[in-house]
C-alpha cells in the first residue's frame, strides 16, 4: 500500500522508511502500516487498478497492420 506524508517537515524518517512531503512511498509491512494509520501526518492511499480493455475486430474491417480485409483471411 502507498503512504503519503502530509506533515510540516520536508521529509521524515520513520519505521525504516524515508518519507518526503506529498510523495508516495510503497510500504508493504503490515505492522508499519497499522502504526502509520494511527498518525495524522500520514495518509494511506490504495493503489489504482489499471483498467484493461479488450477490443475485438469487427467483420469486414480492414486490418491496419496488413491492409487486408478481415474477410480475406
Amino acid at each position: 500500500m502507498f503512504v503519503r506524508f502530509k506533515g510540516t517537515n520536508n521529509s521524515l524518517q520513520a519505521y525504516g522508511y524515508r518519507f518526503e512531503k506529498d510523495k508516495l512511498v510503497n510500504v508493504e509491512d503490515s505492522e508499519v502500516l497499522e502504526k502509520l494509520k494511527e498518525r495524522d501526518d500520514f495518509e494511506l492511499v490504495e493503489p489504482k487498478k489499471e483498467k484493461t480493455t479488450t477490443r475485438r475486430k469487427s467483420e469486414g474491417v480492414t486490418d491496419a497492420d496488413t491492409k487486408e480485409s478481415k474477410r480475406a483471411e
